[in-house]
């Protein structure tokens, strides 16, 4: 089980690293967003545009980053939405039970379908170069290739508590075999 809870803290570990990019293009979008707003409205008053379609998209894309990229980091964290009504009242082993089984059963295949629906569209992305039809877009291959990227990572910190459930359960099982005693 060490050795699986060493892989567990691995994939931790890399997903943590990963939520810095996400925190900082928090900052970068919200910047951009300030300047796109501001230079709307000043360069009006100037009579000069201030912002381009590219600073828009730019801002549009920073979100998907965010947004892809905070998914495993999100659920490592257990910060992801939940329905506590009922988990108040149960026990650390049907939680670790009912935890477990809605990660191999839910997550898992959710992340990998996304994950093997995606491959495609974002590899042919890349091979056409595809980018915005705007005057001044950006390539959006980029932003496509963060879907399957993200829904890897999803999977794989997935993985990561399904072990530390497992863990959670052999643990209480081996607490109480040692008070039964």
């Amino acid at each position: 089980m060490n050795k699986w809870l060493t892989l567990s803290n691995q994939i931790d570990s890399l997903n943590q690293a990963i939520s810095k990019i996400a925190r900082w293009a928090v900052l970068l979008m919200l910047g951009l967003g300030g300047w796109n707003v501001i230079g709307r409205h000043f360069g009006v008053a100037i009579g000069r545009n201030l912002s381009s379609n590219a600073l828009i998209e730019s801002q549009w894309y920073l979100f998907d980053l965010v947004f892809l990229l905070g998914l495993s980091w999100t659920l490592q964290r257990q910060s992801h939405v939940r329905v506590d009504v009922l988990q108040g009242k149960w026990s650390k082993a049907t939680k670790a039970r009912i935890e477990l089984l809605g990660t191999l059963f839910l997550l898992l295949p959710f992340a990998f379908g996304v994950m093997a629906i995606s491959i495609e569209p974002a590899l042919h992305s890349w091979l056409i170069n595809e980018a915005s039809p705007d005057p001044n877009g950006l390539p959006r291959y980029l932003v496509k290739a963060l879907i399957p990227v993200s829904f890897f990572l999803l999977a794989l910190q997935g993985l990561a508590e399904a072990i530390k459930k497992l863990s959670t359960l052999k643990n209480l099982k081996l607490t109480k075999a040692g008070e039964s005693k």
